[in-house]
């Protein structure tokens, strides 16, 4: 299945509708939009968050910044909501996008600008896209995307949506689409309910650290997480951005007083969803509840919201993107400088993130390579599609060493050994003080051993070399990556230098 959210872009540049005003809705109101089976949903107030002090200050929404992120949601969109549904372990294997458009465009000029294709489906004009599955008319002012193609899926969702939260639609959910307001305009929720299996979470808190020396709470524990309702992230965005990351059980989340916040961090880190400065968020336990909140850089905020926010989301206001369509010299150039600039900036942001544990850094390295994969490409100069490429490629290479690094260490010490050995005490004897034989040249005095009955014991371990080796696999996949960084930024000035050349303008 494509990575999450490329969908967006289509769905901004659609509304096969007549001209005329976009009928305003919340995102809680665009969640009526969603298949009834999805847990999990992205909903953003993207005009509240662009009044934000924050927002004004950075210039976010410009056509000109990278399309990644917060800072670049889409141009002709007032509201949206991304919803999937969500298992452990495994990849999404569907992903809806709903939007509330500013003003619409017609199905033909998007069709021709993507190189789409206009079908039927449930007696519903679509348009089917290369990349990003099918995009479709909701309703006056609501446009929808569904990926993959999966036709039979999309006509169950197109004959099913009605702009109505269907029956069966989580609760959880609907409670989240709730908390999004002028002052709190990103909201992302799952509903975990069923979703944790008691063997598993009672095998993975045993080996948390956070619980090392506790065994005793693990059973309370896992009882605890087993009953969890749903996670919600909200950040509130004025002059900076703020977040809150909230657990809500079924029961009284007392017994993670004193071990909450390191475990859930732990947890956070395991999946790569741990932004540094949550270090110094405040914990507290609220009843059925417990929260982490404090202070958001933009760079963490886009982390957090990745899994489904894409980069494909950056596109201008439908008006302004007419120029587009020829496909002409200066459409080249505009497509392949925000392509550029897009690349370097998750580049930066990968490098630059403070990864403390390898599945960290695998999972931002897979994620960086996905959002590049994932950017818009229509016009794109093909000698940066090429650069683009390989960047991706290489950094899933990376993620796949860490990944082995990360297996190799958890395989060492695994096998980690300590032994008590107990050998038998002697005491010594002397005998044949005098000499024996011919001309007495024998005997004289010499020792003997003799049990004494009592033992020693000694403790015998490969502590030593276990951490040696870990060492070891810690520094060379440390050197990779480090000089696998330098070829990147090398091969990365030497295509700025040919489309700076190319182009005559800086990249």
């Amino acid at each position: 299945m494509r990575a999450p959210c490329g969908c967006l872009a289509l769905v901004v540049a659609f509304l096969s509708v007549p001209p005329g005003p976009a009928r305003a809705a919340d995102p809680a109101d665009l969640l009526g939009w969603v298949p009834a089976r999805a847990n999990a949903a992205l909903l953003i107030d993207v005009d509240a968050l662009y009044r934000s002090e924050i927002a004004r200050n950075n210039k976010w929404g410009s056509p000109d910044l990278p399309t990644t992120g917060l800072d670049s949601l889409p141009g002709g969109a007032s509201k949206l909501v991304i919803a999937t549904q969500f298992a452990p372990g495994s990849p999404p294997s569907w992903e809806v996008s709903v939007l509330a458009l500013k003003k619409p465009v017609s199905e033909a000029d998007f069709a021709k600008r993507n190189d789409g294709t206009r079908e039927t489906i449930a007696d519903k004009p679509v348009v089917l896209t290369p990349r990003h599955g099918y995009v479709a008319n909701l309703a006056p002012g609501v446009a929808g995307a569904y990926t993959p193609p999966n036709r039979p899926d999309i006509a169950r969702w197109l004959r099913e949506a009605n702009g109505k939260a269907p029956a069966g639609m989580s609760e959880y959910l609907k409670q989240a689409a709730a908390r999004v307001g002028p002052t709190t305009p990103v909201v992302l929720a799952v509903d975990t309910a069923d979703m944790l299996d008691y063997g598993r979470a009672k095998d993975r808190l045993g080996k948390a650290d956070a619980l090392k020396g506790k065994a005793g709470e693990v059973d309370l524990l896992v009882r605890l997480f087993a009953g969890m309702k749903g996670v919600t992230l909200t950040m509130k965005a004025s002059d900076k951005l703020t977040g809150e990351l909230r657990l809500d059980f079924s029961r009284p989340a007392a017994p993670l007083a004193e071990v909450g916040k390191p475990l859930i961090l732990e947890a956070l880190a395991r999946i790569g969803a741990k932004a540094d400065e949550m270090d110094g968020w405040a914990f507290a336990v609220k009843g059925d509840a417990v929260t982490l909140s404090g202070p958001l850089t933009p760079d963490a905020a886009d982390q957090l919201v990745a899994p489904l926010l894409g980069p494909g989301v950056a596109v201008a206001d439908p008006d302004s993107g007419s120029s587009d369509q020829a496909g002409g010299s200066g459409a080249q150039l505009k497509a392949s400088l925000k392509y550029f600039r897009a690349t370097e900036k998750i580049i930066n942001e990968v490098r630059n993130a403070n990864s403390n544990s390898f599945e960290q850094l695998t999972f931002r390295l897979n994620n960086g390579a996905r959002r590049i994969d994932d950017l818009p490409i229509l016009n794109v100069d093909d000698e940066l599609l090429d650069w683009g490429g390989a960047v991706a490629t290489t950094l899933r290479t990376m993620a796949i060493v860490a990944q082995k690094s990360g297996g190799m260490i958890s395989l060492a010490e695994a096998n980690k050994a300590m032994v008590s050995v107990s050998t038998p005490n002697y005491y010594y004897g002397s005998g044949y003080a005098g000499g024996v034989g011919y001309w007495g040249a024998y005997g004289g005095s010499y020792g003997y051993a003799v049990p004494s009955g009592t033992t020693s014991t000694a403790t015998a371990s490969n502590y030593g070399q276990i951490d040696n080796l870990n060492t070891m696999t810690n520094q060379k996949e440390f050197a990779y990556r480090q000089q696998t960084w330098d070829t990147i930024k090398k091969e990365t000035t030497s295509v700025r230098r040919k489309m700076v050349k190319k182009y005559g303008v800086e990249f």
